[in-house]
């Protein structure tokens, strides 16, 4: 009796979740443990406090005796995703700050620093989809902008700065997510533009192929590609434009496999990434399932065995030149937000990058006289661990330092926001008339977010926001998003792209300077 044929295990080509944001201790360390003990190849880590992350990281490094991926969403900074490490601004701002290829290098080197310094080795980030389509619901900021040349310097130099830092970087949304206007959480969006144009999108992919250390394909459709379905599943995707046509010879990721996107289907789903030429699964669903399915295919298909087996090796070969280098050793070990000598220095690049948008409204403010603060969202209930913090407040405090006098509103905004957050309110005087206000600023959060569905405003925040704004005396508007929001709303303002406290800081002493000492003193946009 023949024996039977040996077929690669495929569970290192899978990546489990841990959602210390979400979970339970408890459920993090089952999780972590059933994983570790059916082989998979790593995990991506989303919340929680550094410390906790980096004890984590040590112990599920420990306990799987050989080198694992250990990853995070961080394109906003280690701050992204874990409490006590620095926030950063966002790529659009890196692009508008008045050195933008210094602000992605320091931006970059700081992120990869913390996250090797917390035992990470993968940075999933930076994005390279160009910012071309104002109804995209997730991009927007994340970009660095909606020219190729300017995304491709940008990108290189954000690159060579993280990964001198002995982390793996990920260009992300391959060959371009910028034309799309659904969400891939959502739904398979699908891109019907005409090949000559998604070229032009693929410039800045083109341009990372010989020195990035891994890309990840969307969950988008690209007819005139040849891919009738997700890019991730799509060998003409993959394989023969990402690997043979540009040369590409480093670890292809999936998107999150549990975002609708990429197919209902988890067996097919896994099968066919694998197929398509991707190395690694990124969260699926059902871990267990995933392996299953794909070492019940391999049984039956020596060609997929084959494909398991190469993308374990280039994975393994990866992992081996980023081990070369201590997960501790030199690096920052928690409790502040970076060495000493970068302590502060995020804020600056924050507070550099606060774009402009107004004439001479606020040369006619007064610090010295009741301002009221008018908080309004336009975003879905906070799910990164960042968000926790209540917007508003950190910007309310800065100017309170600052001598500032603040009033909290008290009407109630359409939809999550309300124009006075506790936080806000326990930290400013309260109103004591309903007259109008002589002094009015509002601040909007509008970001890019998975699951939000929309790249504008909902028409209630445009009515409501344009009633804060027509009802003072003196009114000035502060969009944590994208420029555009501005433009929608038909008024002045000043963009500060995020709604990390660091952003919110930066717009407050921003605020200050102007009004303080006239605009002349902040740089022209």
């Amino acid at each position: 009796m023949s024996e039977a044929p040996h077929v690669t295990d495929p569970a290192r080509v899978v990546i489990e979740a841990l959602r210390l944001d979400r979970w339970s201790v408890d459920e993090v360390d089952q999780r972590a443990r059933s994983a570790l003990a059916v082989g998979v190849g790593g995990f991506v880590l989303f919340g929680g406090d550094a410390g906790a992350v980096q004890r984590l990281c040590g112990e599920l490094r420990a306990a799987a005796g050989r080198p694992i991926w250990l990853a995070a969403d961080l394109e906003r900074g280690a701050g992204q995703q874990f409490a006590g490490c620095s926030e950063l601004p966002p790529p659009a701002a890196l692009a508008a700050h008045p050195d933008p290829l210094s602000a992605a290098r320091f931006a970059a080197g700081l992120t990869g620093r913390e996250a090797r310094g917390l035992g990470l080795n993968w940075v999933l980030a930076p994005v390279l989809d160009l910012d071309v389509e104002p109804d995209n619901p997730i991009v927007a900021t994340r970009s660095f902008g909606s020219d190729p040349e300017q995304v491709t310097a940008l990108a290189r130099a954000w690159i060579d700065a993280c990964q001198a830092e002995g982390v793996a970087a990920c260009a992300k949304h391959f060959p371009g997510h910028g034309r799309t206007r659904t969400d891939s959480h959502m739904e398979l969006p699908v891109v019907d533009a005409p090949a000559a144009l998604l070229a032009h999108d693929l410039a800045p992919f083109r341009g990372v192929a010989d020195r990035v250390a891994s890309v990840m394909p969307g969950h988008v459709a690209y007819p005139a590609l040849g891919a009738a379905g997700p890019a991730t599943r799509s060998p003409a995707i993959v394989t023969d434009l990402l690997r043979r046509q540009l040369g590409f010879g480093g670890l292809v990721a999936t998107d999150a496999m549990i975002m609708s996107g990429f197919g209902s289907n988890l067996a097919i789903g896994a099968v066919e990434a694998i197929r398509a030429g991707c190395d690694v699964l990124l969260y699926p669903e059902d871990v267990e399932g995933a392996i299953r399915a794909l070492k019940d295919a391999a049984e039956r298909d020596p060609k997929l065995d084959a494909r398991l087996r190469e993308s374990i090796d280039r994975s393994d070969a990866l992992l081996a030149r980023l081990e070369v280098r201590d997960a501790g050793g030199g690096f920052w070990q928690g409790g502040t937000s970076g060495p000493p000598s970068e302590a502060d220095a995020p804020l600056h690049l924050a507070t550099s990058t606060i774009l402009d948008r107004s004439s001479d409204a606020l040369r006619r403010w007064d610090p010295r006289q009741d301002t009221e603060l008018w908080i309004a969202s336009d975003d879905p209930p906070a799910q990164e661990a960042t968000l926790r913090n209540e917007f508003g407040a950190a910007f309310a405090r800065e100017l309170q330092v600052a001598g500032w006098r603040l009033v909290g509103a008290g009407k109630p905004g359409p939809e999550r926001g309300s124009p006075a957050s506790s936080a806000v309110r326990d930290s400013a005087r309260s109103a004591s008339t309903g007259a109008v206000p002589a002094q009015r600023i509002v601040l909007l959060e509008a970001t890019p977010r998975g699951w939000k569905g929309r790249g504008g405003l909902s028409p209630e925040v445009v009515t409501s926001v344009r009633e804060a704004l027509e009802t003072a005396r003196l009114a000035f508007a502060i969009v944590f998003g994208h420029p555009r929001i501005l433009e929608e709303l038909g008024r002045e303002g000043a963009c500060a792209w995020a709604v990390e406290p660091i952003m919110e800081r930066a717009a407050a002493r921003w605020l200050d300077r102007v009004v303080s000492r006239g605009s002349d003193s902040v740089h022209p946009r």
